[in-house]
């Protein structure tokens, strides 16, 4: 099963999935109805090149905080905001994250507004039940926050210097 995301480019609202055909980084990506084909490499500098089978296309991040990033796409600026489409379940608040909140299964989260120190994992690592993922600073204090399962890092979306809320999803574990 592929991931989709809700994404949010300028003023446009698109449906995406992406799935990895090998690990070298060919990916079918459907935008809507239309299908690409793309491979993708990235370089030291962190500068990525996407081929849509006819073109190299240059991008790379420059800000990233939570579900939001400037990307420059061909010497051009883009803003992008997105969402991963996926089954909710309904969760018991505690901690003083909002009572009616609905978070994912495997999703881990702050219990508190803060900054994000340290990020330990990437996409693809394995982790055990209890292993520290990230470190957050809230109200003068390092939290460790924890994988809640063993399983594999699906997403990350966080990065050193990240404000985060209690209802960001900030790395899933599946």
């Amino acid at each position: 099963m592929s991931p989709d995301y809700d994404l949010k480019v300028g003023e446009r609202d698109y449906r995406v999935s992406v799935d990895m055909l090998d690990e070298g980084g060919l990916l079918i990506v459907k935008v809507g109805d239309e299908t690409f084909t793309l491979k993708t490499a990235v370089s030291e500098d962190g500068t990525w090149t996407i081929n849509d089978t006819s073109t190299d296309h240059q991008a790379r991040i420059i800000r990233r905080a939570g579900r939001k990033a400037t990307i420059e796409l061909n010497e051009e600026e883009v803003e992008i905001v997105w969402d991963r489409v996926r089954q909710q379940e309904d969760h018991v608040a505690t901690g003083g994250a909002i009572a009616d909140d609905k978070r994912i299964s495997g999703g881990i989260y702050p219990p508190m507004p803060g900054k994000i120190t340290e990020v330990k994992v990437r996409v693809g690592d394995s982790v055990q039940a209890g292993d520290t993922v990230c470190i957050l600073e809230a109200m003068k204090m390092f939290n460790e926050l924890k994988a809640p399962s063993d399983g594999q890092i699906k997403e990350v979306n966080i990065e050193p210097g990240s404000s985060v809320t209690p209802s960001d999803l900030l790395i899933l574990v599946e």
